[in-house]
This record gives structure tokens, sequence and C-alpha cells, in this order.
């Protein structure tokens, strides 16, 4: 007997592998929702299963030359459909070892699916950037210090982009979907380091981070936090975040 024909390769749901991302994984699910009426007795009298969406992961990772240009590229406003998905959120992960990888969330419907959406957010502008070289110059391997003063003594471990917005679906009389919309979208960025950078307060995180982003309002610092131990490297991180300037109404 032959072998069973079971597929062994990863999908590419997003539709970014032109730009040099490599479809790692993938999931595609239907969630439904059950309605039920219990009896008298507490038994179920009726029930009815509404499938109104379905849910879609991807993970890339990035073989190519220039990050930064190639994510400006691949990924569309923040907010609006890609090959046919709505974009609930897209988590970038660099570590000092590896090549960068981007993990991405979307969803749509069957009926009244996401389309043309109305709400707009260009939210790359908080991605990967590497002073003293060309905006595109950051190759996807490793960690950028995205603007961050680092001193002789100290460099990024490992970084996390994450981009997601409030996204709103409203369902019609039949209990399938009508209308969704898209607000409050938000990028954050945690970093840790080895060593402890030389801009390592609040204010001068903030004054890096400031440098280096366009179209969104002032990056504000969440946490810092510096390490030191008897057993272990003196290491330091923090978290901040900043909200993006919706760019069309």
């Amino acid at each position: 007997m032959a072998d069973a024909s079971i597929g062994y390769e990863a999908s590419d749901l997003f539709g970014l592998a032109s730009f040099r991302f490599v479809p790692q994984s993938s999931g595609t699910s239907t969630p439904s929702s059950n309605f039920q009426v219990l009896g008298a007795d507490g038994d179920v009298s009726c029930e009815r299963d509404i499938f109104e969406r379905t849910d879609y992961t991807q993970n890339y990772k990035y073989c190519g030359s220039e990050f930064f240009g190639a994510i400006q590229e691949a990924i569309a406003p923040f907010g609006s459909v890609q090959n046919s998905k709505y974009v609930d959120s897209v988590t970038i992960n660099m570590t000092a070892s590896d090549y960068v990888s981007v993990d991405i969330s979307g969803h749509n419907h069957d009926t009244n699916a996401h389309d043309i959406m109305a709400n707009l957010y260009n939210a790359v502008d908080f991605l990967p950037y590497q002073p003293g070289e060309s905006l595109n110059g950051w190759d996807g391997f490793g960690v950028p210090d995205f603007g961050i003063t680092l001193g002789d003594d100290c460099s990024p471990a490992s970084a996390t982009v994450t981009i997601s917005g409030t996204h709103t679906d409203e369902i019609a009389e039949d209990g399938q979907h009508l209308v969704g919309t898209t607000t409050n979208v938000q990028c954050s960025l945690s970093m840790e380091f080895n060593g402890i950078p030389t801009s390592n307060t609040v204010a001068a995180i903030q004054a890096d981070l400031r440098a280096n982003t366009d179209g969104m309002l002032d990056v504000i610092v969440d946490s810092i936090d510096s390490q030191d131990s008897n057993s272990a490297h003196d290491s330091f991180s923090f978290e901040a975040h900043a909200s993006v300037q919706r760019i069309s109404e």
C-alpha cells in the first residue's frame, strides 16, 4: 500500500511569500456560537449553532535583505483586508541568534464579509530601524536597536513589536455578521538587553524612540527594569507603546 496523500507544506494565507516572507505554519478554524433553550426539566428543547466567522493564524520567517522595506510593502495599512482576510494583529519577534519571525492573526465572515474598511492606519513606522544605516538596511537577522543609545557595553538580546487594534463586529437579526469597524490601533515594543544601555531612563528611552517614529502620537514608555546578580550578567528591559494616527476616514 502506498503512502497516504497528506500535505507537507505550509500555506501562505496572507499572501506574503512574494515579499520573501517564508511560510512556516498556519491554521484555520471555524468556531461556532451555540444557542439553546432549556425545557422545564432542564434538558435542551431546541438549539442552534451559528458559524459566522473563520479565524486564521500564520507564522512567517523573513529570508531577504531589507526587512523594513519588505514589511512596508507586504502588510497593507492596518484595518484593511489582506488576501480576503481582515488582519487582527501582527507580531514581530526578533532574537539575537535567529531570523525575524512574523505572526499574523485574522478573520473574516461568510455573510457581509469584510472588504473595503473605512478606518485605516499606517502602523509600520514603529518597525526596525538601525541608526547609521539606510532605513531599509536591516536584513532581518538578529535584533535592531530601534534607535536606543546603547553605549559600548550593551547589546539588544530580543525585541517584540505587536500591532493590534479594537475591532468591533455587529450581528444582524439572523445572527450572522452585519458590519465591522476598527479603532484604537496601537504599536507596542518590548526589548531586552545584555548589559545596561546608555539610555536607561524613561525620559531617555522616550526621546530615542520618538526620534524614529512618524505618523504616531508620542511614544509612551510603560515600564523599565534592570537586573544584576552574582550568577548572571547585568540586563535591562523596557516596554513601550504608541497610538497610530488614522490615515483615512
